[in-house]
């Protein structure tokens, strides 16, 4: 990852953070499968020209008002969800 996609990222964060805070709204799960997959762009190690490492452990904090939302959402289910989805996306990136 280049210094400029560094530095856009950044600024799409501070963005996004500003609005999240002055627009705060319901939890929806593409934003967690969203952060899960941006955690996997950022984290990726290129270990040589065909093997490029990511995470595959992931801690959510949710806010409780959050997580009494996923809970009524079926946790369990919406974690293999997004493990199915996070693994799909590391896939066809490579």
């Amino acid at each position: 990852m280049g210094v400029l996609d560094r530095f856009e990222k950044g600024v799409e964060r501070a963005v996004n953070t500003a609005f999240a805070k002055a627009f705060h709204s319901d939890l929806k799960p593409v934003e967690i499968a969203s952060a899960l997959r941006r955690e996997v762009d950022d984290r990726a190690v290129a270990m040589d020209r065909d093997r490029t490492i990511v995470p595959n452990e992931f801690t959510v904090e949710l806010s409780p008002s959050d997580q009494a939302q996923v809970l009524g959402w079926g946790a369990e289910a919406l974690a293999g969800e997004f493990a199915a989805n996070v693994t799909e996306y590391a896939a066809s990136q490579r």
